[in-house]
């Protein structure tokens, strides 16, 4: 038989190129070291010697670089070197030429593709033992390395714990690659779609249904984190929330729950100086199906329009979950039961399975509520009365669901100074501890599987 050994391993992660020799660490724990439960790994390097010839001889990025000037305006360079996630060696922010192609695929082990548009592509990359997400934009005249690099600027003003980070950039040619941590299994709307009980076992049904749930105060405290720090998302939907499953993870997540949410993709986000400077019109890049109405009319808009995209977010997740829930709902109308004891039920897979393969499906049934606009309009902010009657019909037939679906209803209101703010919803829903007060995720080394006399050892890689 074998058995699943977890072997701790503290060793320091090796440092880079550039690096003096010494063991001492600095007082910052940032992105120094990555614990995990299977190894310290750190992309911290202390540099001695550090004049501008001896960086030269390195190949870091010198300010007189172009690729160095984008990143000056942005105020991302230079970089503190107590500070630094030099993940390349050659510092956060790298400068490739073209000739250093085989570098480049030294450094990095490309695991999987996750996604690719015409201009893009974002691929799970091996760096340095760490598992990353690296977004590679090919730019032009059409969209400059000065727009692509915005996303970095934003993620690097923001610390906490259901934000994807930024590692660092590196330029080749005309390709802007970004690197981000953590890399999820899913994103939002794959992890509905895969929710089917016939699909998957009762163990792992139960652990991912019950962090949906558990991951709804999560988003809420993201966003109230987002709106302090004077930042507008502008594109917060199922696709742009990542799964991270975390039951071999040391992140800070909700209490019982196997997977954590975390906001990503602030390509068209903006950032301000004050409240008063969120206000904003004119046209703007947009995911039509999930944006406010004032931000398809193109008119005044602040922060309440992210509101009522992750209120268009809320509704498909409570849409699958009042389904799953349904047989418990129509033998218990006593709303004094929590919303969600349904899934702590013996029977709740068995019942979850039949109700999956009757045809009340209540996803179907909020699309066919979109499609039967008379303008052959599918996006929420053109149908906003018929969903809101869709979701009164679903809090009558669930009772314990009535009381939050209500506060959704107020999130998708036509009208932005009727929805409620992050911060009332943050209160409404509550805050998850640890991971909603906690800051960025400490980088954790993937492991490697390796097998001796039928042990199955888990250990970190060995650089």
């Amino acid at each position: 038989m074998i058995r699943i050994l977890y072997q701790h391993s503290w060793s320091e992660f090796p440092r880079g190129q550039e690096d003096s020799g010494s063991s001492e660490d600095s007082d910052n724990d940032d992105y120094k070291t990555a614990i995990s439960t299977f190894s310290t790994a750190t992309y911290h390097t202390a540099i001695s010697g550090t004049g501008i010839d001896h960086e030269r001889k390195l190949g870091r990025l010198q300010l007189d670089a172009e690729y160095a000037k984008i990143l000056l305006r942005k105020q991302l360079f230079p970089v503190d070197l107590d500070h630094e996630k030099n993940w390349s060696g050659r510092g956060q922010h790298v400068e490739f030429g073209r000739h250093e192609k085989s570098l480049l695929d030294g450094l990095f082990q490309v695991e999987h593709t996750l996604g690719s548009t015409s201009s893009a592509i974002v691929q799970s990359v091996k760096c340095r033992r760490i598992l990353l997400a690296r977004k590679t934009i090919r730019c032009n005249r059409h969209f400059t390395k000065d727009q692509a690099i915005e996303e970095v600027a934003h993620l690097t003003r923001l610390s906490h714990s259901h934000i994807v980070q930024a590692i660092g950039t590196y330029t080749i040619g005309n390709d802007l690659s970004i690197l981000l941590y953590p890399v999820a299994e899913y994103n939002l709307e794959t992890f509905l779609d895969e929710l089917y009980p016939v699909q998957l076992h009762k163990y792992e049904w139960e652990e991912r249904v019950i962090s949906l749930p558990k991951g709804l105060p999560c988003l809420c405290n993201a966003v109230l984190y987002i709106h302090t720090n004077m930042t507008k998302h502008m594109d917060i939907k199922p696709r742009n929330i990542l799964v991270r499953d975390v039951r071999q993870s040391e992140a800070p997540h909700p209490f019982n729950a196997s997977f954590k949410f975390y906001i990503a993709d602030f390509g068209i986000s903006r950032s301000y100086d004050s409240l008063d400077a969120t206000e904003t019109e004119g046209p703007t890049r947009c995911t039509r199906k999930y944006a406010a109405p004032e931000v398809v009319d193109r008119e005044r808009r602040g922060l309440a329009a992210d509101i009522f995209s992750l209120g268009c977010v809320f509704i498909e997740i409570y849409s699958v979950l009042a389904r799953l829930s349904q047989p418990w709902a129509r033998q218990n109308q006593d709303k004094s039961f929590s919303e969600f004891a349904w899934i702590m039920r013996r029977t709740a897979y068995e019942e979850a399975t039949y109700e999956y393969a009757s045809d009340n499906d209540l996803l179907d049934q909020l699309l066919n509520v979109l499609a039967g606009n008379e303008l052959g309009d599918t996006s929420y902010q053109a149908n906003i009365i018929p969903v809101q009657e869709f979701l009164s019909m679903i809090g009558k037939d669930n009772p314990f669901f009535e009381k939050p679906l209500q506060e959704v209803i107020r999130m998708i209101s036509a009208n932005p100074r009727q929805r409620p703010t992050a911060e009332e919803l943050a209160a409404y829903w509550g805050k998850t501890e640890p991971c909603c007060s906690s800051g960025r995720d400490k980088l954790e080394a993937a492991p490697t599987i390796h097998v001796t006399d039928n042990v199955l050892q888990m250990i970190p890689t060995r650089a």
